[in-house]
C-alpha cells in the first residue's frame, strides 16, 4: 500500500480552505462551521489511530469493551444533538443509546462469533472496525427517524389530539407520524444500497482494495457490511421511534411534549 504522508493531507486541507471562501463568497452562513467541524474530524480519527494502535497491540478485551462503550456513547449523544425538539434530560440520549446497544452490538457479536470467526473472536481489527461502521450509518438513521418524530408531533399537535379526542389510543394517534418517521430514516439507506457497486464504490471496499485485497475478497466483506447496516439501521430505528413516540404521552395516553425541548 501507498503510504500518505501528513504532508500530503495538510496540502488536501487547503482544497477545504478554499472551497470555505467559494461558499461565503456565495452567501453561505455556515463556513466556520464547516472549518470546525473539519478540523474536529482530522483530530478525532488521529487521536483514534494513536488510541487504536494501542489497543490493537495490547489484545486486552478490556480495552476493546472501553473502546466500544465511548463510541456507543457518543452515538447516542449526537443522535439527540442532531434533533431540532430533543427530549429533555437524557432520554434523547438514553433512547439512541438503547436502539444501538440493541442492534449493533447484537448484530456485531452474531458477525463475529458465527460468520467471521477470528481468533480471538473479539479481534480489535474487525470488532472495533465493525462497530465503526455499523454505528456510524445506524446513528444517521435513527436520529433523522427521532427528528421526523418529534417535529412532526409538534407541528401536529392539534390532529392528534383530535384523534385522541374521537377515541383512538396514543398508539393509533400516532400512527402515521411514525410511518413518516421511518421514511425519513430509511430512505438514504435504500439509496445507498441502490447506488453501490454501480455509482459508487463503497467505502470498506475501497480501502481494502486500496490495501491491495483481492476485489472479490472485498466485495464479499462489503456486501456483509451493507446487509449489516440494512438490518441494524431499520432495527434500531424502529425501537428509538417506538420508545420516544410513547414518551411522547402520559399513563393515561394524553400527549405531553413538555418532555420535549426546542434546541
Amino acid at each position: 500500500m501507498i503510504l500518505i504522508s501528513y504532508w500530503d493531507l495538510a496540502s488536501l486541507s487547503i482544497l477545504v480552505f478554499l472551497l470555505g471562501v467559494f461558499l461565503w463568497l456565495n452567501g453561505f452562513s455556515k463556513v466556520k462551521q464547516l472549518w470546525l467541524a473539519t478540523a474536529r474530524m482530522v483530530v478525532q480519527l488521529l487521536f483514534m489511530g494513536v488510541w487504536l494502535s494501542y489497543v490493537f497491540y495490547a489484545d486486552n478485551p478490556i480495552w476493546i469493551i472501553l473502546v466500544g462503550l465511548i463510541m456507543l456513547t457518543a452515538a447516542g449523544y449526537e443522535i439527540s444533538k442532531r434533533q431540532q425538539y430533543r427530549f429533555k434530560k437524557l432520554n434523547g440520549w438514553l433512547f439512541g443509546f438503547l436502539a444501538l446497544s440493541m442492534t449493533s452490538l447484537v448484530l456485531l457479536m452474531i458477525t463475529l462469533t458465527v460468520i467471521i470467526q477470528p481468533t480471538p473472536w473479539y479481534e480489535p481489527q474487525y470488532a472495533i472496525t465493525l462497530l465503526g461502521m455499523l454505528l456510524g450509518n445506524s446513528m444517521t438513521a435513527i436520529g433523522l427517524g427521532m427528528d421526523s418524530l418529534t417535529r412532526s408531533a409538534v407541528q401536529s399537535k392539534a390532529k392528534i389530539e383530535a384523534q385522541l379526542a374521537l377515541g383512538k389510543t396514543a398508539k393509533q394517534s400516532m400512527n402515521f407520524i411514525r410511518q413518516q418517521s421511518l421514511h425519513s430514516a430509511m430512505i438514504p439507506i435504500i439509496n445507498m444500497l441502490v447506488a453501490a457497486g454501480i455509482i459508487s464504490l463503497p467505502g470498506m471496499m475501497t480501502g481494502q482494495i486500496l490495501a491491495g485485497a483481492d476485489p472479490m475478497e472485498a466485495v464479499k466483506y462489503q456486501i456483509m457490511i451493507m446487509l449489516l447496516i440494512v438490518t441494524s439501521t431499520g432495527f434500531g430505528t424502529l425501537i428509538a421511534v417506538n420508545i420516544a413516540s410513547r414518551k411522547l404521552f402520559d399513563s393515561r395516553q394524553r400527549l405531553t411534549l413538555d418532555v420535549l425541548q426546542k434546541h
